[in-house]
């Protein structure tokens, strides 16, 4: 650890402060030979701090991994954009979306064709984000509430002792949120 600390103020390098877990590795091991240490960090220079109009580090929760995830963050601007409509094929593989399609297209619109076109894909798209919302759900939200649970659960672990009914909990979390993941990378 001294060798990496005298490299990193050579190199003129900052130790970002990290949010979220205490320790960043675990071994996963039950009972006595359960272990927790602090293996990862995140460093940057001053030109790279200089850069950004914010950077900061988080630990996500972790999956299958034995070590925590880093998300690096970090802004330019402070600029947002809404997103555009798009549909997503994942929703054409649940049965209602065919439903929804088809009671969309039969409504009569009187008009030029572009017209009618144009009014039926408005109504289309206004139904399917409603669908979406009330029925086939936000996979991102999906994928957050998961990690949250996942996250709860694994800073109880962290403040207290070992427990085995909650690394049981951790391990049922994390198949919920691998569930989510799998849906959201679907998504992508």
């Amino acid at each position: 650890m001294n060798d990496f600390q005298e490299w990193t103020n050579t190199k003129d390098l900052l130790h970002l402060p990290t949010r979220g877990a205490r320790f960043t590795w675990q071994n996963g091991r039950p009972g006595t030979t359960h272990i927790e240490r602090r293996l990862d960090r995140a460093v940057c220079n001053l030109s790279g701090i200089n850069t950004f109009s914010s950077i900061s580090c988080l630990t996500l929760v972790r999956t299958s991994s034995d070590h925590y995830p880093f998300l690096l963050e970090f802004r330019v601007t402070d600029c947002k954009f809404t997103s555009q409509f798009r549909f997503m094929k994942m929703w054409s593989l649940h049965e209602d979306c065919r439903n929804i399609i088809s009671n969309c297209w039969q409504n009569r619109v009187v008009g030029f064709p572009m017209f009618v076109l144009n009014k039926k894909l408005k109504l289309l798209k206004e139904q399917l984000k409603i669908w979406n919302k009330e029925i086939f759900g936000n996979v991102h939200d999906m994928v957050q509430i998961a990690e949250d649970k996942v996250a709860e659960i694994q800073t109880k672990i962290q403040s207290l002792d070992y427990n085995e009914e909650l690394m049981n909990q951790e391990k049922q979390a994390q198949f919920f949120l691998e569930e989510a993941l799998k849906k959201q990378n679907w998504f992508w």
